[in-house]
């Protein structure tokens, strides 16, 4: 058997359909396991009108691994096929007898200073880490997660922040961080933040092999496509980079210090396993990828210094 082989695919083909998800832009449903009541998301990747194939569904598994280098509390992604379509499931994180409480209600609910909520366009008023931070006050870590500091779930959410940060994740928004509150059949349960989910948005999952070929073989190509990564969801637009440095600053000391500490302990090899097994991912975009990792691990601990 080979040192590191490739991920499984699915096929999900014969999985009953429960409904489907109405957020986000593309076309998603939940799936049930056969023989079992566990739920899955299932999303296809996107084909562009030039026949292009974007690889949300390798960025996914990927992250989904990348997270747990990190410590990162993260969905179970596997790949997947479905009636002879490319695309990936993510096993739900919300636990029996509890509602998941998307961001966007979070923050209606508290009110939080400026903030209307905007599903499209470049503008994501009062989508701040401080209304986040504030909106999550009172709730705990995720179900499952190990830190060894007593956090709270905005120390949790920051580290979400780096990892986007490391993977080039561009796209958390409002709705893409939830809470999980207690049912009434749960009501003595404390509100938890959910896992991290949805990074497909991550890895340069929508470019070409020619561009990245090119940005390659350019000696500052990879660093300048890294510095331009933003958190386009978040108010204002930051920098990848700069909105992890500031959410460590809301943070409380001993996150402030775990989460770079966490990442600098990811080498390149680790990097490398995980990449390796990835179905579906060309050679340069495997490549490309590992840079992307390393040149953003740097930037991310030099900008949380």
């Amino acid at each position: 058997m080979p040192e590191n082989p490739l991920f499984a695919i699915v096929d999900v083909t014969s999985w009953e359909i429960i409904n489907e998800e109405p957020s986000g832009a593309e076309a998603k449903f939940w799936l049930e396991q056969p023989g079992t009541e566990v739920r899955w998301l299932l999303k296809s990747v996107t084909v562009t009108a030039t026949g292009h194939v974007q690889g949300e569904d390798w960025a996914e598994k990927a992250a989904s691994h990348l997270g747990i280098l990190l410590g990162i509390p993260c969905a179970h992604v596997e790949m997947a096929v479905w009636r002879e379509s490319r695309g990936c499931i993510s096993e739900s994180l919300r636990p029996r007898w509890y509602q998941m409480q998307p961001g966007q209600t979070v923050l209606e609910r508290c009110n939080a200073p400026g903030y209307v909520h905007h599903g499209k366009g470049k503008e994501h008023p009062g989508h701040s880490l401080e209304n986040i931070r504030d909106a999550l006050a009172g709730a705990l870590p995720p179900p499952g997660c190990d830190l060894p500091f007593e956090a709270t779930a905005f120390d949790v959410f920051a580290g979400y922040v780096v990892f986007d940060a490391w993977i080039a994740n561009q796209d958390r928004h409002d709705n893409n961080w939830s809470v999980l509150v207690p049912g009434t059949s749960a009501a003595d349960a404390p509100t938890q933040l959910s896992g991290s989910y949805d990074h497909a948005s991550s890895l340069a999952f929508g470019d070409q092999d020619g561009r990245r070929w090119t940005l390659l073989d350019d000696p500052g190509g990879v660093e300048r496509w890294c510095v331009r990564g933003t958190a386009n969801r978040l108010e204002g637009r930051p920098r990848l980079v700069d909105a992890a440095a500031r959410a460590l600053q809301l943070a409380s000391p001993a996150a402030r210090a775990y989460w770079p500490e966490r990442l600098s302990q990811v080498s390149d090899e680790d990097v490398r396993r995980v990449l390796t097994r990835v179905p579906r991912m060309s050679e340069v975009a495997r490549t490309f990828a590992g840079r992307v990792l390393e040149v953003n691990r740097r930037r991310v601990l030099d900008a949380c210094a």
